[in-house]
């Protein structure tokens, strides 16, 4: 059986009894910019244990230092 899914067609869509052809599709994002992206959906979802851990860094230096001269 002949196919012909490897040869790109044009889309055509009918709306509104109208045809035009679709937008283009987005870019995939780069690697880089998707570990980016992972990245910051951690620090954000993650800031009050962030938050915590800086508290608690604080607390030490400051215990620290109060017998310091």
């Amino acid at each position: 059986m002949l196919t012909f899914d490897s040869i790109p067609q044009a889309r055509v869509v009918r709306h509104g009894g109208q045809h035009f052809t679709p937008p283009p599709r987005a870019a995939e994002p780069s690697q880089l910019g998707e570990q980016l992206r992972t990245v910051a959906a951690y620090a954000i979802g993650l800031w009050p244990l962030t938050g915590i851990v800086l508290l608690a860094i604080g607390l030490l230096w400051m215990a620290g230092m109060t017998g310091a001269p």
